[in-house]
């Protein structure tokens, strides 16, 4: 009898190891692989790094929550999201997709961005609600409601004016508002409207807004199509603002 309870014994336990695999096996990709949007468009190097392996961006492949994105000093890529928000990535950058959620029609979604720029898009849900969404970088977050903005993290370099610091996220907003801020302080941030940018240097407090193009926030050549940046500059009188007047007939 003792004999048989052993026996037993050793193949309940084998049998449970056998179970548990299984169960890590099937359930591990499930988990890992779940489906956040796809690339519309590639140039250059892209790539995808996903549980271990390669995989080489082009138009049509998806991206999964948990992947990383890298471009090469030549890529440029524009990801769409299955909420149709969209984000563009510039040369040398490197981002992962740490969350993306629609839950009652509403987005939540979070970028890892470590560093180059990216573009971020952000629509709003079919009933209307604003996407909540955040880019977090080293040494920043920069939390948003429904808006257009470009983020870049930069570091390795000192800027003038910055001693010691070679850590910066600058925000360029061209449409809503962002709320930068430090990493360690998510709640003590500075908003950012709409045509205006501000830098984060290291771990200190962001900047004062300026006006887009003045800290040199900007991370790709001008503001996304379809969207205004900052206000024309008021010029009352001069001979390229007056009204050319009506031909006499």
């Amino acid at each position: 009898m003792r004999r048989n309870r052993s026996h037993y014994s050793a193949l309940f336990g084998v049998e449970l190891v056998l179970m548990s695999a299984l169960v890590l096996v099937v359930s591990g990709p499930a988990l890992a692989q779940t489906a956040a949007g796809s690339f519309s468009s590639v140039s250059g190097q892209v790539q995808i790094q996903r549980a271990g392996s390669t995989i080489g961006g082009a138009s049509g492949v998806g991206v999964d929550v948990g992947d990383r994105i890298v471009t090469g000093a030549d890529g440029h890529a524009v990801i769409v999201l299955n909420d149709q928000s969209r984000l563009e990535l510039g040369p040398s950058a490197n981002i992962t997709l740490d969350q993306f959620t629609v839950t009652g029609g509403a987005t939540s979604a979070r970028v890892g961005l470590f560093s180059g720029a990216l573009r971020s898009l952000v629509n709003a849900s079919s009933g209307g609600a604003p996407a909540n969404y955040q880019v977090h970088t080293p040494n920043a977050v920069a939390a948003v409601r429904g808006t257009r903005f470009d983020t870049v993290y930069t570091e390795n370099t000192i800027r003038p004016g910055y001693k010691g610091c070679d850590k910066y996220t600058d925000v360029a907003v061209f449409q809503g508002t962002v709320n930068l801020a430090p990493a360690a302080s998510p709640n003590a941030g500075e908003d950012v409207g709409a045509g205006y940018e501000a830098t984060l240097p290291c771990d200190q407090s962001p900047t004062s807004p300026g006006p887009l193009g003045m800290t040199g926030a900007f991370g790709f050549a001008g503001p996304p199509p379809g969207v205004a940046g900052a206000p024309p500059p008021a010029c009352p009188v001069c001979p390229d603002c007056a009204v050319a007047p009506a031909p006499v007939r």
